[in-house]
């Protein structure tokens, strides 16, 4: 951890200081400096007679500087460099040499003049030769055509001036321009400004492109130490393969991490990164697992796609079966080796590196890969020590339960202690009010439903809705088709057999006036006459019991009150009825009421008991249509059964005596919310009494 900030302090450091070089360079090289740098050795009579050509070098080196600032490579910007220097010098031929491995110049690119298309190995080698030697200086120079000294020879026919290029003060590169002979001095001197103005821009270029890789360095600095403060943050073994797994696309250009565990003989997934939960049965998992354990066997890291090298037969074959399940293009299964150099080294786990997308695994990624990978093992190892200890989780619960009694959170822990025993104690020993509420509605004692008699049809309706009547009077009248059916039939019945009478009557009459009649004659007629006068006795009696129930089809008030049976005309007029059914329904208002609530019936127990303490239970209610307003009441009498109310739930009805004259004006049936007063009990109980008694019944029973 120290080692990577410290790397973080210095690399931040010195693109810093690159900044502001580059600033500073960029300032001076603006176009009106690089004009006053170039125009300042010439006279005006030259800059009259060349202003286009002015303009036009003015022009690239713009276009040079510009390149130099923006993120292209080193061929690219090469091979526009010599491009822009040779239109500008308006040379035969350019080259750039940059330093390589071990010191060695080589060409990075160039435009060869026209005398170098036929030069031999032997004038690179001496041109060669001159660029290690102005390296070594790092002084420009200029060389006239086929000219040589002690130190530098040019084999060319075409004048050469070579650009060493300064970069943190060190040559790397130099500027190679082949141009014909000059005029006069003062032009060779301008041509050795322009090549100058153009090496500073390498220079800026060089300087640019090491401020994006430290910058670049600096970046990937801080995500690897963010990376590595994550998966350290805990040494618990999920967690840690957890943040590894989630964390590492951060730092890797990957798009899926598989973080495996290896105990002996097997390997087993312990995370993958964007999933909080998978299945470790499933298809994809299980083919992980088998090659993760094929490439640990192997004892070597698998880049997938790598031409370069070919697979055991059976690792080839578990990796296409987890390519077939995956879809993944690109894949790399590292071993976490811990000590990988001594004697006590041990595979902690595998990790999987996938890409979706197909690209090849250059050297920058696999050292980025081996990076992670053993800041990823250290931590892996902790968490895997961690969890062979004996006990381990015992451990962790202890610490976990004895965390709030430890001395820092002692204070607070006791201050909670005291409040909860406050609380309980509250909860125990403080006696609040201890209701039963119940719902029900407010009814005159003197209330009446009016049935039907019998089957028919309503004839006639004397009266209406909130009508007054009295005791006695007719409130409907009925009619039964079948009743005056009967009725028309026993008439009949009794007019024809009241005619044969007569005549028995009038025969025995002629028996005695005739003497030869028969004595067995006249015993017939003497009983048919008594048969017939039963008879007739019964038919009479069958008309008086019909006239009763016609009498009873005048339906009247059984009580004095008024009718509150609403649409009477509606809802009843011509209309045939069963006998039984409810007609209309009375109500005394002005007589004394009553309040029938419902408790339910696993409350009763508590009313009852209440009952048997006290003399009498006090009942407070309101009143739905008299929200405002509380009534109170007196308790006067508890059913013995228990009965289901509208919503099928089982209920014990209460009936309570109210004194009317506290009651506003109300309609009878008013709704009503009441509490059943059962003295004082605990605040516990009577908070928690619901859940009391559903232990007692679900759990202890």
């Amino acid at each position: 951890m120290g080692t990577l900030a410290g790397w973080r302090t210095i690399i931040h450091a010195r693109s810093a200081c690159i900044s502001k070089v580059a600033l500073q360079n960029s300032q001076n090289k603006s176009g009106a400096g690089i004009l006053r740098r170039m125009r300042g050795h010439t006279s005006p009579s030259q800059l009259d007679d060349n202003g286009d050509t002015w303009s036009e070098i003015e022009s690239l080196v713009d276009a040079t500087a510009k390149l130099a600032q923006r993120s292209v490579s080193d061929r690219e910007f090469c091979s526009d460099f010599v491009r822009s220097i040779v239109q500008a010098t308006n040379a035969h031929g350019a080259a750039v040499w940059t330093c390589g491995v071990d010191d060695q110049y080589v060409i990075a690119a160039q435009i060869e003049p026209p005398d170098a298309s036929g030069s031999d190995d032997s004038n690179l080698q001496i041109r060669r030769g001159n660029i290690l030697e102005v390296a070594r200086n790092q002084q420009a120079t200029q060389l006239l055509a086929r000219q040589s000294d002690s130190r530098l020879r040019n084999p060319m026919n075409s004048c050469v001036i070579l650009q060493p290029v300064m970069y943190d003060e060190q040559s790397v590169a130099v500027v190679e321009v082949f141009h014909e002979e000059p005029a006069c001095p003062r032009e060779s001197t301008n041509t050795a400004h322009v090549v100058a103005v153009f090496g500073d821009l390498l220079a800026d270029f060089y300087r640019s492109r090491e401020l994006r890789r430290l910058r670049s360095r600096a970046s990937e600095s801080a995500r690897l130490q963010d990376f590595v403060e994550q998966i350290h943050r805990s040494v618990d073994l999920k967690h840690s393969a957890f943040s590894i797994a989630n964390e590492m696309p951060r730092v890797l250009v990957c798009d899926r991490v598989t973080v495996l565990d290896r105990p002996e003989h097997r390997c087993r997934a312990l995370a993958i990164s964007g999933l909080d939960t998978f299945d470790r049965r499933s298809p994809l998992v299980r083919a992980a697992e088998r090659m993760a354990l094929a490439v640990t066997a192997s004892g070597e890291t698998l880049w997938y796609p790598d031409g370069s090298t070919s697979l055991p037969p059976q690792l080839e074959a578990r990796l296409q079966a987890y390519l077939d399940a995956a879809h993944v293009r690109s894949l790399a299964v590292v071993a976490m080796v811990s000590h990988p150099d001594g004697p006590d080294q041990q595979c902690e786990g595998v990790l999987l590196v996938e890409r979706f997308e197909s690209s090849e695994w250059n050297a920058a990624d696999r050292s980025s890969v081996e990076v992670v990978c053993r800041h990823s093992t250290t931590a892996l190892r902790n968490a895997n020590a961690l969890a062979r200890l004996p006990l381990i989780g015992v451990n962790r619960l202890l610490k976990h339960c004895l965390r709030p009694i430890s001395l820092p959170y002692l204070p607070k822990t006791l201050a909670w202690a005291v409040a909860l025993s406050a609380m309980v104690a509250a909860l125990i020993w403080v006696p609040v009010d201890f209701n039963i509420s119940g719902e029900g509605q407010l009814l005159p004692i003197r209330y009446r439903h009016v049935f039907a008699p019998a089957d028919g049809v309503i004839e006639n309706i004397q009266v209406q809705h909130a009508s007054t009547v009295t005791e006695g009077t007719v409130l409907l009248q009925m009619r039964r088709p079948l009743l005056e059916l009967e009725e028309t039939r026993l008439l009949g019945e009794v007019l024809t057999n009241q005619k044969r009478l007569d005549s028995i009557r009038s025969a025995l009459l002629n028996h005695r006036a005739a003497t030869t009649t028969s004595a067995s004659e006249f015993n017939e007629l003497t009983s048919e006459e008594a048969r017939l006068q039963v008879l007739l006795a019964s038919l009479q009696d069958q008309r008086e019991i019909l006239a009763q129930e016609r009498a009873q089809l005048d339906i009247t008030s059984p009580i004095d009150g008024e009718v509150i049976t609403w649409s009477i005309e509606d809802t009843l007029s011509r209309r045939p009825v069963r006998r039984g059914e409810r007609l209309v329904s009375i109500v005394d208002p002005n007589g004394p009421w009553e309040l029938e609530l419902r408790i339910a019936d696993r409350d009763i127990e508590h009313v009852l008991t209440a009952s048997r303490e006290f003399k009498q239970l006090n009942v407070s209610f309101v009143v739905v249509s008299h929200a405002g307003e509380e009534f109170s009441g007196v308790v006067e009498s508890v059913a013995i059964a228990t009965e289901l109310d509208e919503h099928q739930r089982p209920t014990v009805l209460l009936r309570v005596a109210v004194d009317p004259k506290q009651l506003p004006q109300l309609r009878p049936g008013a709704r009503v919310n009441g509490k059943v007063q059962c003295g004082r009990r605990s605040i516990g109980f009577v908070w928690f009494r619901d859940l009391l008694d559903a232990f007692r019944t679900h759990v202890l029973f």
